[in-house]
């Protein structure tokens, strides 16, 4: 089934192998990609994945989470993603291509912010040295704009679609979350007004950019954190219900958020992922919001290495697509490796010091960079 037709709304996808969003390190202090960025997605289309989504862009300067991020916060970024989009499909005209698009919250860098942090409610994150602000109203109507304008830049790049990020402790994620949401008005308290935010930004880009253009959603499933108070799959689930019906084409299952980290392995991107059993370690969340969300294309990602491993996901129905990162970072040509059966599991490791050296060099798998230098 990994090789079969997919569609998410009125976009067909080759293939059920989805390259999930990974930030790059590729920019500059504006926010503007360079041809290190157009390099990395043109392999990628070459590499045989059906739909590729890009790393988050940030849609605000106070939403800025990390140094070399791509912008989508003003409309100078736009000539050179729409080269990027250009050269994906030039490499490969199947292949289609989804830029992510993102708030940092109180998980953004004061460093590159200006020193200022916003979110739903003044509360810390623990592995941050600041305290967020407290968002008013005026400011919630504010983001909310700020999304539905870099989808309608990332629309005029060319990108086959775009990608809300609301899931791994940034913005939207802090606001659909109990535990960063202590808000008492029409955006907190209730399941339905802490999803309000989202469901508008919803609306919005369908409104501006078009019913038939596609509108993704990474959505958290839980916040991986030793407090009961948290967001948890059962609650994720009725969000997921609400965001489809507010016109999502496809949902992307996440989860963890920086303080995740505190508590052991439960990032979204972990560790020493070497077995089969060790694989897909967010599928029982899935299982329970694809059936929220019946027919509508559900994304798996989290540690899927193996291609016995997607294919029975596939097969069982518990997801439509495979979403993976960090083996496509070490070998964006696996899909083809697995189309012509040269390969039945990924040689990544799971170490993740490609995110450190995205951090410092841009994205590369750090192994590698090694034992070539």
């Amino acid at each position: 089934m990994l090789f079969e037709l997919g569609s998410i709304g009125s976009m067909t996808v080759k293939n059920r192998i989805v390259r999930s969003a990974t930030y790059e390190g590729f920019a500059d202090e504006n926010g503007i990609v360079d041809e290190r960025y157009v390099n990395l997605y043109r392999k990628l289309a070459l590499g045989g994945s059906g739909l590729i989504i890009t790393g988050f862009a940030y849609v605000r300067e106070d939403g800025i989470v990390m140094k070399g991020q791509a912008g989508i916060h003003s409309d100078e970024c736009v000539p050179p993603l729409r080269r990027v989009v250009e050269e994906v499909h030039l490499a490969d005209p199947e292949v289609k291509i989804v830029m992510q698009i993102a708030h940092g919250g109180r998980q953004a860098n004061p460093k590159y912010t200006g020193g200022v942090l916003i979110a739903p409610s003044p509360i810390p994150d623990k592995t941050m040295n600041a305290t967020p602000k407290e968002m008013s109203l005026d400011e919630v109507k504010a983001v909310i704009e700020s999304f539905i304008e870099a989808a309608k830049r990332v629309k005029k790049a060319g990108f086959d679609g775009v990608q809300i990020h609301a899931a791994h402790g940034y913005l939207l994620s802090e606001f659909i979350s109990p535990y960063s949401n202590r808000r008492n008005d029409e955006y907190g308290g209730s399941t339905e007004n802490r999803a309000r935010i989202l469901l508008e930004i919803v609306h919005g880009v369908k409104a501006e950019c078009g019913g038939e253009w596609p509108v993704l959603v990474k959505l958290q499933v839980d916040d991986c954190v030793a407090d009961e108070n948290r967001l948890k799959t059962p609650e994720s689930a009725e969000i997921a219900k609400m965001v489809v019906e507010a016109g999502a084409d496809a949902i992307e299952v996440s989860g963890g958020i920086y303080e995740s980290a505190l508590y052991g392995n439960l990032i979204p991107t972990r560790f020493n992922i070497t077995r089969e059993e060790d694989e897909a370690y967010f599928l029982p969340q899935a299982v329970e919001v694809k059936r929220a969300i019946g027919g509508t294309p559900l994304i798996l990602v989290g540690g899927i290495r193996s291609k016995k491993v997607a294919e029975e996901i596939l097969g069982k129905g518990h997801a439509d697509f495979i979403s993976m990162s960090r083996p496509l970072i070490r070998e964006p040509n696996l899909p083809n490796k697995w189309k012509d059966g040269s390969s039945t599991k990924s040689t990544c490791i799971s170490c993740n010091q490609c995110l450190s050296e995205a951090r410092k060099n841009g994205l590369r798998c750090a192994q590698l960079a090694a034992s070539s230098s």
